[in-house]
């Protein structure tokens, strides 16, 4: 496959050839030296392929008028031959040429299982950097297990029974007008943190903080049969905590509101920012239960009790109508539990 001195260009070392994205307008045969394929993404560089004298590279590009797809360097001085498609299509009659599309077959074969197993590394990274910001490591661990049965990750949304917890500092406004900013943030960070990594403990997911709130969610992302009794744990030992770190600061309590129900959960937002979170009227109720919760008091809807009532002591509360609600909703005190789910606690300044 002969082609006119004008189409050999010779690179150092460490040149980019191309980078991914780029518009392929030819494709490289290597007369001499290496060349590396590789990939960059914000967690690091993988390299796809390395590739020495006889090997060409850049052709899917040239073929389809598509963008590169990964990028291409230089690890020695290199001389490489250029081939349009215009010069491709000159040559493609000459038997050697067949034999080069045999050999293109198979290696962009070895690419695309490369390239599968990359975006299955890819989608597993993200995922896993982003649940490390909101669930407990032994959750992290189960999405793993369950990614490595069925090799898919579906946060896409779907319609789910979740028990959603609120638990929200009492009187904090009026708490803080006596603080500098700097103390504000640094109370704030305390009681927020205690009460998220109780949550983790008890294998719930942080939605999301609300100024001097915490939402958390049971069942979501990893499915757990027993969620609302997981919730109702979780916010009775929240109390315990509180009740500890009172000794520090008498002012300081929380309020517990606990719903189950059907919320929506997945992936919602935009590419400037993302969440994965629930919406819905199971939502609404547990945030209502929450706003009516006294401090150190803990509420749980009908729907969450009659999933719990083994293990609850409970005190019945009058049935509330909320906003945008037409039947009135059950509201129970719980005031103790007669079985919980043990989890050890957190050693101190761990």
């Amino acid at each position: 496959m002969e082609v006119g001195k004008e189409n050999i260009k010779k690179f150092p070392a460490g040149s980019i050839i191309f980078e991914e994205g780029d518009y392929g307008h030819e494709m490289y045969i290597i007369r001499s030296g290496e060349i590396e394929i590789y990939r960059s993404r914000d967690t690091g560089q993988t390299i796809l392929a390395k590739l020495k004298h006889g090997d060409f590279f850049g052709e899917m590009a040239v073929f389809t008028g598509m963008t590169r797809s990964a990028s291409a360097r230089t690890l020695t001085e290199c001389e490489l031959q250029i081939v349009t498609k215009g010069t491709f299509d000159q040559l493609v009659k000459e038997p050697v040429v067949w034999r080069m599309l045999q050999k293109m077959s198979d290696r962009i074969r070895d690419f695309d299982d490369k390239v599968e197993d990359l975006l299955v590394e890819d989608q597993l990274k993200k995922v896993v950097q982003l649940f490390r910001r909101y669930v407990a490591p032994t959750v992290v661990d189960e999405i793993l297990k369950q990614s490595d049965v069925d090799k898919t990750i579906d946060l896409s949304g779907e319609l789910r029974e979740v028990t959603v917890l609120f638990a929200d500092i009492r009187n904090f406004t009026t708490i803080a007008e006596k603080m500098q900013p700097q103390e504000v943030v640094e109370l704030l960070n305390t009681y927020l943190g205690e009460m998220t990594h109780v949550v983790f403990r008890y294998d719930g997911t942080v939605d999301k903080y609300i100024g001097d709130a915490v939402m958390a969610i049971f069942n979501a992302p990893v499915k757990q049969k027993n969620h609302a009794l997981l919730a109702v744990s979780a916010a009775f030992n929240i109390q315990k905590v509180i009740t500890d770190l009172q000794k520090e600061n008498k002012e300081i309590a929380v309020g517990v509101g606990i719903n189950t129900g059907s919320a929506i959960l997945g992936n919602i937002g935009t590419e400037l920012h993302l969440d994965y979170t629930v919406v819905g009227d199971a939502v609404n109720i547990a945030s209502r239960l929450c706003r009516e919760a006294a401090p150190g008091q803990l509420l749980i809807s009908e729907k969450t009790y009659n999933q719990v009532k083994k293990s609850v002591k409970i005190e019945e509360m009058e049935p509330q109508i909320f906003k945008g609600k037409t039947k009135p909703v059950g509201i129970y005190n719980v005031i103790g539990l007669t079985e919980q789910i043990q989890r050890p606690r957190r050693k101190a300044n761990a």
